[in-house]
């Protein structure tokens, strides 16, 4: 088994950044870009997992369920107060959708990084795209029924 030489900042993880000055210069000179893949190649050894960070991937899980319950809490609320305003009911229907794609997603979510802790994968664990997916639906889902309630008023 080799061990490991340090070489360059962090001992080599940045595949030869640092002492080099140069990334394309990293591999004696050739046109090599470290990537990724090249870190978790030179990764040794498992990664420790606290049970802190069960916890953390809990509670994240449960904040998102906590705006799902409160938008169809909203939803639901909204249908009920509006018994015979067809626009009115309208304004919970197109809510609880929005509700559904956050328990979706808040499901999804931890499933995904419970896995990935369980196996001890080095990441990624954070997601960009889906918090930003569900806030431009919710605008959109406001938008819509601030413009059914414009229409109702102006006609």
């Amino acid at each position: 088994r080799k061990t490991p030489t340090k070489k360059g900042l962090f001992g080599g993880l940045l595949g030869g950044f640092g002492k080099s000055g140069n990334a394309f210069q990293a591999n004696g000179g050739g046109k090599h870009v470290a990537t990724s893949a090249d870190i978790l190649r030179n990764r040794q050894g498992a990664i420790k997992v606290e049970p802190k960070v069960f916890f953390a991937n809990e509670r994240t899980f449960l904040a998102w369920l906590h705006c799902a319950v409160l938008l169809a809490g909203a939803s639901i609320a909204i249908m009920s107060f509006a018994e015979t305003d067809v626009a009115g009911q309208l304004y919970g229907v197109i809510l609880l959708p929005v509700s559904i794609a956050f328990m979706t997603y808040a499901m999804s979510q931890y499933a995904r990084r419970s896995s990935m802790i369980r196996r001890r994968a080095p990441g990624p664990y954070e997601d960009i795209t889906g918090p930003t997916v569900l806030g431009i639906v919710l605008m959109l889902s406001i938008l819509a029924q601030f413009s059914i309630k414009l229409y109702n008023v102006m006609h």
